[in-house]
């Protein structure tokens, strides 16, 4: 054995004979003076874990002091089903401390909290709390495990706290004088419930516009704001104080079904308003299952282990916000006006709901304070949802409104006629001119309808146009307007596009998906299409002439060309006045001009 091992062992036994000292004296008592405060009970902590079934309060409270081991009390006890905590704790009143405090630990999810203090008798008198206990049923029902220290004289007071949890976790232990408390709990209070009253605005707003407007999306986001609803008041302990305080079966269960729903609801909310199907149908397909699971999930957490269970929804809560941000992101991107407002909504909830999944699975220190990061993420969530609802409400009307000069309809494909969609490019110019509001006009021309109708005949031609109109859907949102403005000639309105790339891209996806067969049709029949585009914050031609500029820039593509995506481009640059003055006097004579027309430098 080397000279450092041996002093490695030196040390080690050195080590737990200190401990065995601090077991057998005890930690010191935590005094308590006559300034009203509020306390986190840290250093040491005097603890005794029994496994399987406990001995009760007597046994424990006769057992040496040797029995109980010194640990740090910021740190993570190790429990599960079949295992008890005792914490023995010691205070110290002061003479001139007053005699009624409190202890809580703010833990909406502990399963079972019992105080015990001695009742001056021999005996014990004992405080419960927790989930496995009906909330009517507490020693003082409250938000979380909240207790009565009685100390009647001055010195030092032992009580006994038990603590049984299904899986590990950290013990916040909080004293305070009553009167503290009471002003703690009326703050709490205070916040909290404007939380709930801010949610049941937005739950109120959304349903008044769903009686309105009979919205399938304005339905979701009723649904789904009642459900986040549900999950606060669940996470901070108002749903067992208020909505189901005689049912601890249903109050275990709904701190692990709950949460899942939350994130399942929030993927399908998402799915609808961000419109994912447009330009991302895999994702789309993607955030739709994974929503529909969270169901079967939350039905399955009563159903196993509930260590199981926790892990099963700890994979779920991680993929479910990620999916969610990369989505309202994505849909940002392209120029999706409330997919901003959503981006910036579900930001902070999910890095908030990472968080306590880090927890979970033990990556993170288990603070207590990370469980009400989720309470402030979602009251920073309410203003930007409503944003996001108040847009939705806009784009809405709007397109009310051209619906309601939209009387008529082509009659074959469904599209506008060509002279309801010039009113929309009216519209378009006008908001550009105005509000500057970005929009794009495009126009989409069938280049080989006339082989197609020749070759196979008038049925399948008309074919042909209904399948185009579908294509021309599926890169449109629902709000943007298409008309029908020849034979096979297509035009769009695209509001909000700002980008060349952009929209190049959905053009490109469109022009990609006519070259796929027509299914019904002959294998070889497929539609060629030639776009040309205009962007009006960059150029804002006159009504009359935009649509026919456009067509002369379709005339202009080749039938055999790569290029079938063109952009009406912006006038060129006129002369500076200067270089305008000058080239008026070199036509008079006065300066000699270079072939350009530029005036040339006299020699000097």
């Amino acid at each position: 054995m080397t000279a450092a091992s041996l002093v490695r062992r030196a040390l080690q036994c050195l080590l737990l004979c200190l401990a065995g000292v601090a077991g057998a004296q005890g930690t010191q008592p935590l005094p308590l003076d006559a300034e009203p405060t509020s306390l986190q009970v840290g250093g040491m902590l005097d603890i005794l874990t029994e496994n399987g079934p406990s001995e009760g309060i007597g046994a424990i409270a006769r057992k040496p002091r040797s029995s109980f081991v010194p640990v740090a009390a910021d740190q993570q006890f190790d429990l599960n089903d079949e295992r008890t905590l005792w914490i023995r704790l010691r205070v110290q009143r002061g003479a001139d401390a007053p005699q009624d405090w409190t202890l809580h630990m703010p833990l909406p999810y502990l399963d079972y909290a019992a105080l015990h203090q001695p009742d001056g008798k021999g005996g014990w008198r004992k405080q419960v709390a927790g989930d496995t206990t009906a909330v009517q049923d507490w020693s003082y029902p409250a938000l979380y495990p909240d207790f009565m220290l009685d100390l009647p004289n001055p010195g030092v007071h032992e009580v006994y706290l038990e603590i049984r949890n299904f899986k590990p976790v950290m013990l916040p232990l909080r004293i305070a004088t009553k009167t503290v408390r009471d002003r703690q709990q009326e703050l709490e209070n205070l916040g909290l419930g404007t939380l709930v009253g801010m949610l049941l605005m937005l739950i109120g707003v959304c349903f008044i516009h769903y009686l309105q407007s009979r919205s399938r999306v304005d339905g979701w986001y009723t649904g789904y704001a009642t459900l986040i609803l549900l999950v606060i008041t669940n996470a901070t302990g108002l749903s067992g104080m208020w909505l189901w305080p005689s049912s601890p079966m249903w109050s275990n269960y709904a701190h692990m079904a709950l949460p899942v729903l939350g994130v399942g609801g929030t993927l399908l909310f998402v799915r609808h308003i961000a419109s994912l199907d447009v330009g991302y149908p895999r994702l789309a397909r993607t955030v739709y299952a994974l929503g529909l699971a969270a169901m079967p999930v939350a039905l399955l957490t009563a159903a196993i282990d509930r260590q199981l269970a926790d892990q099963l929804n700890s994979v779920y809560l991680t993929v479910g916000p990620v999916l969610t941000v990369v989505g309202t992101a994505l849909t940002w991107r392209r120029g999706y006006a409330v997919s901003k407002w959503l981006f910036m909504a579900y930001l902070p909830q999910g890095f908030a709901v990472l968080l306590l999944v880090a927890q979970m699975w033990h990556l993170i220190p288990d603070w207590w304070q990370t469980r009400y990061l989720m309470v402030v993420a979602i009251a920073m969530t309410v203003p930007l949802l409503q944003q996001a609802l108040h847009t939705r409400i806009r784009e809405r009307r709007e397109a009310e409104e051209r619906a309601k000069a939209l009387p008529t309809q082509d009659a074959l494909t469904g599209l506008l006629t060509a002279p309801l969609f010039q009113q929309q490019v009216e519209h378009a110019l006008t908001r550009a001119r105005h509000d500057h509001e970005p929009s794009a006009i495009v126009v989409v021309d069938v280049v080989n309808f006339k082989f197609l109708r020749e070759s196979y005949g008038d049925a399948t031609a008309e074919q042909c146009l209904l399948r185009a109109a579908v294509k021309l859907h599926r890169v449109l949102r629902d709000v943007d307007p298409a008309g029908r403005l020849d034979t096979a000639r297509f035009g769009l309105v695209l509001d909000g596009v700002t980008d060349r790339q952009v929209l190049t891209e959905r053009m490109v996806r469109l022009i990609a998906s006519g070259l796929i067969p027509l299914p019904g049709l002959k294998p070889e029949v497929t539609l060629q299409f030639h776009v040309a585009c205009v962007l009006l914050h960059e150029v804002i031609p006159s009504s009359d002439s935009i649509l026919e500029e456009l067509g002369n820039v379709l005339e202009s593509i080749s039938p055999r060309t790569r290029r079938p995506i063109r952009f009406l481009e912006p006038p060129m640059t006129q002369p500076s006045p200067l270089l305008a003055e000058a080239a008026a006097r070199a036509d008079a004579g006065d300066v000699p001009t270079q072939p350009d027309g530029v005036p040339t430098q006299p020699n000097t």
